[in-house]
């Protein structure tokens, strides 16, 4: 019979590990698998909204003229709900990220559907329209987020890029050698504007310090910052438009 640690190591695998694993394939499958990859890059913004750092980064992106998407909690988007008004009207995307940052291990069947269900009444009661992409705290699902994220009609997403500003050995200097080293055309970066549970309390301070040399160097890679929705639509609809046999679409101009 496996040891009490054994056990607990497959449970935890079992009702966490695997559905991560298996998000994060498929997602990644999704990104790789397009007929025909645009030369774009999303950025996304977790853990806010914060009062001092998510306006910094509104600047920051509206001085470049880029769109990102920002994963909410909704208990911080309760308590900032003109900062939540104000990235959407900035032409940014609000997702779903949970309403109080908590591990998806820590969470059941009704825990996980509550956590899911109050942030989105929270955004939509905000925003008077429904998020469309969710994203769970550290991008770790359990057994029920697929069954939460169904219910609200939300899509999952995780990413394929994280420069790791929660670390205390990152620079600003550092995330940028890091974005212009690993990204590529349908890359997804994580990012963070606010401080999180576990993340170093400066955090989106390295980010805003190194967004403005990302987003330039992006551009003279010939990858331009985009929202997800600008990533991923468009790769829908060429799919969901394109004549049957091999030909499955061709770049957008």
């Amino acid at each position: 019979m496996p040891d009490p640690m054994t056990l607990l190591l497959l449970t935890l695998f079992g009702y966490t590990g695997l559905p991560t694993l298996l998000a994060r394939t498929g997602f990644r499958r999704a990104l790789t698998g397009l007929p025909a990859v645009p030369p774009q890059v999303a950025l996304t913004f977790d853990d806010g909204p914060d009062p001092v750092w998510t306006p910094r980064i509104l600047e920051i992106l509206d001085r470049f003229g880029v769109r990102a998407t920002f994963f909410m909690l909704g208990s911080r988007a309760e308590a900032h709900p003109d900062l939540v008004r104000q990235v959407a009207a900035a032409g940014h995307e609000v997702g779903v990220h949970g309403y109080r940052h908590r591990p998806a291990a820590l969470q059941g069947l009704r825990s996980t559907l509550a956590d899911v269900e109050a942030t989105v009444r929270v955004l939509t009661g905000i925003l008077q329209r429904r998020p469309r992409y969710y994203r769970p705290p550290w991008g770790i699902f359990n057994l029920w987020t697929g069954i939460a994220a169904k219910r609200h009609r939300l899509i999952p997403v995780v990413w394929s890029l994280h420069v790791a500003e929660w670390s205390r050995a990152t620079t600003a200097h550092s995330i940028y050698l890091d974005a212009m080293r690993r990204a590529k055309p349908g890359t997804v970066l994580l990012l963070h504007d606010a401080a999180g549970p576990g993340s170093r309390p400066d955090a989106p301070a390295v980010v805003a310090r190194a967004l403005p040399r990302v987003i330039a160097g992006l551009r003279r890679r010939g990858l331009t910052p985009v929202s997800l929705s600008e990533l991923l639509e468009p790769a829908e609809r060429r799919v969901t438009d394109a004549p049957p046999g091999p030909d499955m679409g061709s770049p957008r101009p």
